[in-house]
């Protein structure tokens, strides 16, 4: 995902005896694990509908969690990478440069890819006004239907970290009282449509704005404050202490009384994903993590696995029901659900290999190209 690429930015903190320069690979990684996670919850509802199995990928219907990571995660290298630009205004092109090479063009890419197989098969885009395509485009929002029939459904989730993008460099831009009592109203706004106390009806743009997935983005942000101004001992603890919050909303939410979802998952996840990041952030500050290469990897390629697993996994699990149904597997082999969980995982495994390549060979040449191209001019 583009949420605030961690392989661009090191970490130095700001309490005395601790400045370090760093790189964040332990928050990288969970970029990565957040990905699968939201690949595997889409595997599950897409290999049941395409396939007419239920399978093992089942047990990940909590994956889309990992959009909240995803959410507290922006919010947190935003704060604490551009903080200090705050009210500088010649950050701003900077700023907005660098926020959009991370965010569109790889969209772009995808999405006329998406629309292009789309006039081939003629399906729901033709149905879809004008309107609908310039919003789809530009990640304005709009609903999540529209995008998830016809255009790049998890795109429903860029709008959010647009609009963060756009509130945070108007404080870049302007940090005056006027800004600053946006924001805050903002914030309130949020937190009292949170509590249903907003009377904003079934308005589709002021639920949007003040949607409690937004709160999450300022959850990021008060990570990023407490982690520049204080300084705590016990990283670890905190670690396992969210660690611990996790597993509990997730066995909450298969087997709880109440549906952890929508306002729920911000109290569920968004907070426990917070003491995650602090806790993470102190413990590889003060000492050396040695993590494997490829788990790096595949938190730089999240974005672009994120973007690609839905039509992978939709067509990849297509072909693999032709061909069972072609070749009559089912009639060769004594227990078919081993054979479909085994397919299952295989799919998954492609989706996400074929999200590393983009990543390899689309996405990062891509955004190279631009930055030097986009930079030089600037500079």
């Amino acid at each position: 995902m583009p949420f605030a690429d961690l392989n661009d930015y090191s970490i130095t903190t700001t309490n005395p005896g601790n400045a370090m320069n760093k790189k964040l690979n332990l928050l990288q990684v969970y970029r990565g694990v957040a990905a699968i996670l939201v690949v595997l919850t889409h595997a599950n509802r897409i290999l049941s509908r395409e396939m007419y199995q239920d399978d093992l990928l089942q047990i990940f219907h909590f994956g889309w969690i990992g959009v909240d990571f995803f959410f507290v995660l922006s919010g947190f290298i935003i704060f604490y990478i551009h903080q200090s630009d705050i009210g500088k205004p010649n950050k701003f092109n900077s700023f907005f440069f660098k926020r959009f090479i991370r965010v569109y063009p790889l969209y772009w890419s995808i999405l006329a890819i998406k629309i292009l197989v789309s006039l081939f098969n003629k399906n729901s885009i033709y149905q879809r006004s004008a309107d609908e395509i310039i919003k789809a485009i530009f990640l304005l929002p709009q609903d999540r239907y529209i995008l998830e029939s016809s255009f790049i459904g998890v795109s429903w989730t860029l709008s959010y970290e647009v609009f963060f993008y756009c509130l945070f460099g108007l404080l870049i831009l302007k940090n005056t009282k006027i800004s600053q009592s946006i924001i805050f109203a903002w914030i309130i706004g949020i937190i009292l449509n949170f509590f249903d106390l907003l009377p904003i009806g079934e308005n589709f743009l002021p639920r949007f704005i003040f949607d409690e997935h937004n709160l999450e983005f300022v959850l990021g942000c008060l990570a990023a404050y407490t982690i520049s101004k204080y300084e705590f001992k016990f990283a670890a603890s905190l670690i396992y202490a969210s660690i611990f919050m996790l597993v509990l909303s997730v066995i909450n939410t298969k087997y709880g009384e109440f549906n952890v979802s929508g306002t729920s998952s911000l109290v569920a996840y968004g907070i426990p994903f917070m003491i995650l990041i602090i806790g993470s952030v102190y413990l590889e500050v003060s000492k050396t993590i040695n993590i494997p290469p490829i788990l790096i990897y595949i938190g730089n390629a999240s974005y672009s696995i994120y973007l690609t697993h839905g039509f992978f996994l939709s067509n990849i699990s297509k072909i693999f029901t032709k061909l069972t149904e072609k070749l009559n597997i089912l009639y060769l082999i004594q227990n078919p659900s081993i054979y479909y969980n085994v397919g299952a995982f295989l799919i998954v495994v492609i989706a996400v290999v074929m999200g590393c390549i983009i990543h390899s060979y689309l996405e990062k040449p891509l955004i190279t190209n631009l930055r030097k191209k986009v930079f030089a001019k600037m500079n």
